[in-house]
């Protein structure tokens, strides 16, 4: 299967809440060469940010790791 799009990125952060506002705009400034709405740039950083705080409550219990 060809891939449409062949740009790719990895983003480790420390799990520290204060991470989590960084991760959101890095991710959106990331998709946004692909323009996407306003309304799906929105629904995106919604996205990461649920799942950056759900990995730090959840994945690593207050302990600071990288992921």
């Amino acid at each position: 299967m060809e891939e449409k799009y062949d740009n790719r990125m990895t983003l480790e952060i420390l799990s520290k809440s204060n991470n989590e506002a960084f991760a959101r705009v890095t991710i959106a400034a990331f998709v946004s060469s692909l323009d996407p709405t306003i309304e799906e740039l929105a629904d995106i950083k919604t996205a990461v940010s649920e799942a950056v705080t759900n990995c730090i409550i959840h994945g690593y219990e207050g302990k600071e790791r990288y992921y």
